[in-house]
């Protein structure tokens, strides 16, 4: 019986040379640098994904037809959408905002840099409207709530 990875064996462990990597293997890793926290989900029909449960939903990371698990010789651009609630599998009645939407046109390496760059920039960004203004306390200081914690690697 061959051997089978599991989707987190395929993005984290060594790898023998005689295996090659999949794509999701150089996205996860990327992000994790980044200090984003994603991990693999089952998006349904032996589809995988990347997440980050974010305040306020969730951010899916996948190649542009749905699926992390396949070869990254194959791999043709990354797609990463916000969806407003938690929502693996793929809900398509969601208010879907799209983060990172590649083309095709870059490099395997410059995808997965321009997706996780563009994946930060949206989080600092969404992170920055999410925060609450000041509360103001009883004595009449105030005290400061902008500080939202997000998951990070580690």
């Amino acid at each position: 019986m061959p051997f089978v990875r599991t989707i987190e064996s395929a993005l984290t462990d060594e790898l023998p040379d005689s295996e090659s990597p999949v794509a999701g293997r150089a996205i996860y890793q990327t992000l994790r640098q980044r200090g984003l926290a994603f991990e693999p989900v089952h998006t349904g029909g032996g589809y995988f994904a990347l997440s980050l449960l974010v305040p306020g939903g969730e951010i899916l990371v996948t190649d542009d037809d749905g699926q992390i698990a396949r070869p990254a010789e194959g791999h043709h651009a990354w797609l990463a959408c916000f969806y407003p609630s938690p929502t693996s599998p793929f809900d398509p009645d969601d208010d879907v905002v799209d983060v990172y939407v590649g083309d095709g046109s870059l490099s395997f390496a410059d995808d997965c840099a321009a997706c996780t760059d563009s994946v930060a920039r949206w989080l600092a960004t969404h992170q920055a409207s999410a925060a609450p203004a000041p509360l103001t306390v009883s004595s009449g200081t105030e005290a400061d709530t902008s500080r939202s914690s997000l998951a990070l690697a580690t």
